[in-house]
């Protein structure tokens, strides 16, 4: 029997095996990023900043947020730029990084000039923040089935070589672990973009434009960052091991956002979901933080940690898939919402930093700040309103948008064998009876809403079987599913198979 267009244009498509291949080099290449990461949040406990005294270590590492909010902020100013220069300025900017390995180094042999210092750590937040979008564009770029869960394994992964590294011992043996990590980030991520099909990567000016941040979107990222900030640097004024555990502990939401991810195609997946899910377990962390000992307080950092480690871990993938599924540029969109988020980091520290350092041992003041901390991230919240209303309207829109009058017109005149194909393509992809029904009105140019009132379903019901479909054809818009009917109609193979999903 021979095979159809849309047959063999699933044979064309990656193997399973291939993509499991691709997932789990991300996963390592990702995981990799993600222990350099954390090895900054958590530096002044590291090797690279505990041969200096506490107020100079969170001097540099203020001056590192800097750079890194300012390094967000110019890619998103010059995210065209950034996205096709992006191997290059990787290379570039993770080798200047390694500039706190040799400043390290220097600082504990000889005396090192505070500019140098300065530099050194300026390079760093220069490479992290590039490296941090490169990673994200990516994994933008990759078919979403398995996403989020790639994010996650990773997390798991960087999440023990943060832990192995900063506290390997002596020091020379930390500092070489501590190289090495940016290093096999770098050559994974250099890797993985040679060996993208160049058909999954459009032509800059194809990707289209999210919505500026709103306020209140901005206003609940940001107090999220500042809760990050402060706990971080809090732990490090019990002991640098207590800050590792605490860092060390990120593990475990890590784990949770991995087994979440196995029902994400199931959950309407939206930034209020993840902060419903995560606030409870932050405002009560953050509360008893006062009220315990220096073991508690531990405990309690480890809460709020793997609070924001999991809703982190979940917004991150959630971005990458709807920049996938929606070809959204994936540098314009992460970086303006990691601004927000990195200067509420550097908020937090700084506040962390004086309570520890200008004011120590006013419990009344610390007890003061702890409530109003909790206080910024519940009313955040209630300003965020429970959802992030512009972006999903901005995404819904993609989803159903309205044909173009010569689109209407040309599906008025489907051939009577229109459903013939329609059943060739279904079954090609081993869709179910109710994505079929769903698959026929798509083919016909309908969108989301008129399946809504035809098929008497929610819309959250729509969309997820819309993704589904999408997901088994490997496919990322309405209209490659009607190229695919159309390809099937004339078996000519004039026309080129549907591109993977994600391009």
């Amino acid at each position: 029997m021979q095979e159809t267009p849309v047959q063999q244009a699933s044979v064309a498509q990656p193997t399973s095996h291939d993509l499991l291949n691709t997932y789990l080099i991300a996963s390592l290449g990702f995981g990799c990023f993600i222990g350099w990461d954390l090895i900054g949040a958590f530096s002044p406990a590291t090797v690279l900043l505990t041969y200096t005294d506490i107020p100079d270590a969170f001097i540099l590492r203020l001056v590192s947020l800097g750079a890194l909010v300012l390094t967000y902020f110019a890619c998103k100013l010059n995210a065209d730029w950034f996205f096709e220069n992006r191997v290059k300025v990787a290379v570039i900017s993770t080798v200047l990084s390694l500039a706190v390995v040799a400043n390290a180094v220097g600082g504990r042999y000889f005396s090192i000039p505070v500019p140098l210092s300065v530099v050194s750590w300026v390079l760093f937040g220069i490479g992290s923040g590039i490296l941090d979008l490169i990673w994200c564009t990516y994994l933008s770029l990759l078919p979403t089935r398995r996403t989020l869960s790639t994010i996650a394994a990773g997390a798991c992964l960087g999440t023990l070589i943060f832990v192995i590294a900063a506290s390997a011992s002596p020091a020379s043996v930390s500092l070489f672990a501590i190289t090495l990590i940016p290093m096999f980030s770098l050559s994974l991520l250099v890797f993985s973009f040679k060996n993208l099909p160049q058909a999954s990567i459009l032509p800059v000016k194809n990707y289209r434009r999210a919505p500026a941040l709103s306020a209140a979107a901005s206003i609940s990222v940001g107090a999220h960052g500042i809760l990050y900030g402060f706990i971080t640097a809090c732990m490090f004024f019990i002991s640098p091991t207590a800050a590792i555990i605490v860092g060390g502990s990120g593990i475990i939401g890590s784990i949770a956002a991995l087994l979440f991810s196995r029902y994400e195609p199931k959950i309407d997946l939206d930034n209020s979901f993840i902060q419903r899910v995560s606030l409870p377990v932050i405002v009560v962390g953050l509360l008893l933080l006062p009220l315990v000992g220096e073991t508690g307080q531990v405990f309690c950092g480890c809460l709020v940690n793997n609070a924001l480690a999991f809703s982190s871990l979940l917004i991150r993938g959630n971005s990458c898939i709807e920049n996938a599924e929606f070809q959204l540029h994936p540098v314009d969109r992460y970086a303006q919402r990691q601004v927000p988020r990195w200067f509420g980091f550097l908020v937090g520290t700084f506040v962390a930093f004086v309570l520890g350092t200008a004011i120590p041992e006013h419990a009344v003041v610390f007890n003061f700040v702890i409530v109003i901390m909790a206080g910024i991230v519940v009313t955040a919240f209630s300003i965020y309103n429970g959802n992030d209303g512009r972006n999903k309207e901005f995404l819904n829109g993609l989803l159903t948008d309205q044909s173009s009058p010569a689109e209407a017109e040309s599906f008025v005149k489907l051939p009577s064998h229109f459903y013939q194909r329609c059943d060739e393509v279904i079954a090609a992809f081993d869709l179910s009876p109710r994505e079929g029904e769903i698959f026929y009105l798509l083919a016909k140019g309908r969108n989301a809403k008129h399946i809504q009132e035809k098929l008497c379903i929610s819309s959250s019901t729509v969309k997820t079987h819309i993704y589904r479909i999408y997901q088994k054809m490997g496919i990322n818009s309405q209209q490659l599913l009607i190229d695919a009917v159309d390809n099937n109609a004339s078996r000519s193979g004039n026309r080129s198979a549907p591109p993977t999903e994600g391009v």
